[in-house]
């Protein structure tokens, strides 16, 4: 069978059993199931956005993009991570353990941490997801050609919870497969790291993204906050490359000297540019691709 036959049947395999697993996960409501805990945790920041609304020029639903950025939240959430990512990432693993496999390695696990304590098994996967989170977001920031799609989620000039999913599909099939060969080395498989990736990283997506007024203090310095996630989608900043990349820790900005939370200012959302980004979804679809492939200079 060539690498290709195998890479196909690999996918439709790991694609049939999690289609499986989320027929079975619709029909059982709970909150420990992954599907409805997001929808929740979406539902819980849409309520607050009403109650505590940062912006009052607009209602919740009158933002200018909110059906967009809705939109997203299915296309990212359902035909990306549903239809697609979860045998990707398994893909990914299956392709990359065969490579290795060429110089005779055939296992990426340095170390085996799932016999430690469930709860510190989760702390430890918390913490490197969050900083693999944080490296990639930099990445996305720092490499011309990646900005181009980035660039989709910064356009925006008024954000709301669903604005966490307004972002260009190949920011998550580029590199959130990846992120699983960190989880390998400590035991673990790509199924365990995508069902973490999107209990606990989307969820606070919601959360940072929120249109609400609220004073955080010192939680600003701990944790990735509305307040402090509006200077990383500000382009009032003096930084070329953009400040407060964390995607729950802040301490990562901290460590690295990228963390920016001025008392005197307020953050100007959008970005330098970003007019030229187009308002539509398939405009948006295309944009970087015209912008990375066009052969003009930038």
């Amino acid at each position: 069978m060539s690498f290709f036959s195998e890479i196909t049947n690999e996918f439709a395999s790991q694609q049939s059993q999690f289609w499986n697993y989320t027929k079975d996960s619709l029909k059982h409501p709970a909150l420990k199931n992954v599907y409805y805990a997001v929808f929740l945790a979406y539902l819980l920041c849409f309520v607050l956005e009403i109650i505590l609304p940062k912006q009052r020029k607009h209602g919740v639903m009158l933002r200018k993009y909110f059906w967009q950025d809705t939109f997203y939240v299915l296309f990212n959430d359902i035909l990306i991570n549903v239809l697609g990512f979860f045998a990707l990432c398994a893909v990914t693993e299956f392709a990359f353990l065969k490579f290795m496999a060429l110089f005779n390695v055939h296992s990426l696990k340095v170390m085996d941490i799932t016999h430690l304590n469930p709860w510190l098994q989760i702390l430890i996967m918390f913490i490197l997801q969050d900083f693999c989170e944080w490296l990639a977001h930099v990445i996305l920031h720092r490499s011309n050609f990646f900005w181009e799609f980035h660039k989709i989620h910064h356009a925006q000039e008024e954000l709301g919870a669903a604005s966490t999913r307004h972002f260009h599909w190949v920011e998550m099939i580029v590199f959130k497969p990846l992120i699983f060969i960190p989880f390998a080395m400590i035991g673990y498989s790509a199924v365990d790291y995508f069902l973490f990736q999107i209990t606990v990283q989307n969820v606070w997506g919601f959360f940072t993204h929120m249109n609400i007024k609220v004073k955080w203090g010192w939680l600003n310095y701990i944790i990735n906050t509305p307040e402090s996630h509006a200077w990383h989608h500000a382009k009032n900043v003096d930084r070329k490359y953009g400040v407060n990349y964390a995607s729950i820790l802040n301490i990562w900005d901290l460590m690295f000297g990228h963390f920016h939370l001025p008392k005197d200012k307020q953050p100007i959302l959008g970005v330098v540019g970003g007019k030229e980004v187009p308002t539509t979804f398939i405009g948006q679809f295309i944009y970087p691709f015209k912008k990375n492939f066009s052969g003009k200079k930038k």
